[in-house]
């Protein structure tokens, strides 16, 4: 759609949804929105940023069970509200939605800036200037940050065009791009139909003549349009057209029928975005797999390395300062053992460092082995649902959670608010308030709790209770980490790594700041914001 066009079905969504109640939004497709409004009966507006569609539509889109974010963010700010005005930005392909919603005593105005510009296309949720959200990440646009718009362009008004401007358009370029470049709303296939009925042989004033008249014959159509539709082209007009076309009740209705078309589209294409998906997790396991695998195979080094530094302990006093290596006998076999040493360190110290290096392979090896087995499981799930995906059969929920930016597609976790703390599926996650609410959050933990951090920035301790409990949900896990991002100096990152470990592998050393931990072992995970 052009900004003609767009002004055209703009028409018919006012009439039907100005004044009227936001009842609900849903996400049909990755690109596709509906705004269900109650005005004088139920009515339907489609979004399609990413497509440049809207429009009243009476399409059955299916509403998906789970709401992506951004539509539950809709949802908690828009429903309920009243639709006070919606405005095209001149002839630009940019919709707003002015909407008045009561929050406790205050009633605020609310914006739904769609930007209809294609591939870029994106919808945002403004609270004055402030960008609350928006369907697609937009570095122009953060969340937080004032709304910058779409950089207008110096076109000519096409309702206040002359037959003179048109005779002053380039002649080097052909002339159907020669309009959609200089008139503003105007796109290649309405310039084309602007020509279509044009004299060859017509001096070139009668034909800016022609062209003239029916650009205003066409903006006639703008206030009472003339659906017609070209349906092996996939094409709606709000004019009539000279191809063979079918005319239609509305223009809602015509743009329905390329809407379908769309649809089905989309819908093969997310077909084959689901394949990748899968095909992709899989990949990513069975690579971290062999990684882990390998890792398991040099932490049989453990006992070597224990029994190396036993050596060391028991000839320290017979080694030269300063060495780089050193041969000695093992009392137990007779046999010689070579021992690499960093001379910068003393025997004792040499020792110690090969103890430690035996103790965390020994500590990691049961970690390792759990991921190993949980990975091992997941890829066998995951070669099962690549088979049913080949073979049309439903894909399980389970399956789902597992494929690359699921967290994003999972239902939010059952979360409630106590005064001790955040319930999230049972478990209680408790924040540090300050430094010291830090310190004391560790004083009271259990060594089997979970602690988390955003890594490199200053901000919360985050605490998830494990009550006896041996397994924590991933979903609550990656709950607290997100906490932990948004409660730290980090929050303003696309995204933050927080470091996840168990209470028992931190210390706090005498006299520290409050709040400052050693971490001796840690996982990482990375959230985004």
């Amino acid at each position: 759609m052009d900004g003609l066009a767009i002004a055209a079905s703009l028409r018919e969504v006012q009439a039907a949804a100005e004044g009227g109640l936001v009842r609900s939004i849903y996400q049909p497709t990755k690109s596709t929105f509906v705004l269900h409004v109650l005005a004088g009966g139920n009515r339907r507006i489609l979004l399609a940023p990413r497509h440049a569609a809207i429009h009243l539509t009476e399409l059955k889109l299916p509403n998906p069970l789970t709401p992506s974010p951004f539509v539950m963010l809709l949802r908690r700010r828009l429903s309920g509200g009243r639709i006070v005005a919606i405005r095209q930005r001149g002839w630009d392909r940019v919709v707003e939605f002015e909407i008045e919603r009561r929050e406790k005593r205050e009633v605020r105005r609310l914006r739904l800036v769609v930007e209809l510009v294609g591939v870029r296309g994106n919808l945002f949720l403004l609270d004055g200037v402030k960008v609350l959200g928006s369907a697609h990440r937009d570095q122009r646009n953060r969340p937080g940050s004032a709304y910058a718009s779409l950089t207008a362009q110096e076109k000519l008004d096409p309702r206040t065009l002359s037959v003179e401007d048109l005779a002053r358009l380039p002649v080097s370029e052909s002339a159907e791009r020669a309009l959609a470049r200089a008139i503003d709303g105007i796109g290649r296939q309405t310039a084309q139909d602007l020509l279509s009925d044009l004299n060859e042989n017509a001096s070139a004033a009668a034909r800016a003549e022609a062209i003239h008249a029916s650009l205003r014959s066409c903006l006639a159509y703008i206030e009472e349009p003339s659906p017609w539709v070209v349906a092996e082209d996939g094409r709606a007009t709000f004019y009539p057209i000279s191809e063979p076309a079918e005319p239609r009740r509305t223009f809602g209705a015509a743009l329905d029928t390329v809407s379908e078309a769309l649809t089905e589209t989309i819908a093969a294409s997310e077909e084959r975005s689901m394949h990748s998906d899968l095909s992709r997790a899989l990949t990513r396991r069975k690579r971290t797999l062999q990684k882990l695998r390998e890792w398991l195979d040099n932490a049989e080094e453990a006992e070597r390395l224990q029994s190396l530094a036993d050596l060391l302990m028991i000839h320290h006093t017979e080694i030269e300062p300063k060495s780089t290596r050193v041969v000695l006998t093992d009392p137990s076999t007779g046999q010689e053992e070579t021992v690499r040493l960093l001379p910068s360190l003393s025997p004792i110290e040499n020792a110690q460092r090969l103890y430690e290096r035996a103790k965390r392979l020994r500590r990691g090896r049961p970690h390792v082995t759990s991921r190993i087995v949980r990975l091992e499981r997941e890829s066998r799930l995951l070669e099962k649902a690549i088979d049913d995906h080949g073979s049309g059969r439903p894909i399980e929920g389970t399956i789902l959670a597992l494929l690359p930016g699921a967290a994003s597609k999972r239902p939010p976790p059952a979360r409630s608010t106590t005064r001790s703390g955040i319930r999230i599926d049972g478990f209680s996650i408790r924040i540090g308030r300050s430094a010291r609410d830090n310190d004391r959050l560790l004083r009271n933990a259990a060594s089997d709790d979970l602690w988390l951090h955003a890594k490199g920035f200053a901000g919360s301790h985050v605490l998830i209770q494990r009550g006896g409990r041996r397994e924590i949900p991933a979903t609550v896990v990656e709950h607290a980490a997100r906490l932990a991002a948004e409660r730290s100096k980090g929050r303003g990152e696309r995204r933050v790594e927080v470091v996840v470990t168990e209470v028992k592998y931190l210390r706090k050393p005498r006299g520290a700041a409050p709040g400052l931990v050693n971490v001796s072992r840690s996982d990482t995970l990375t959230v985004e914001l």
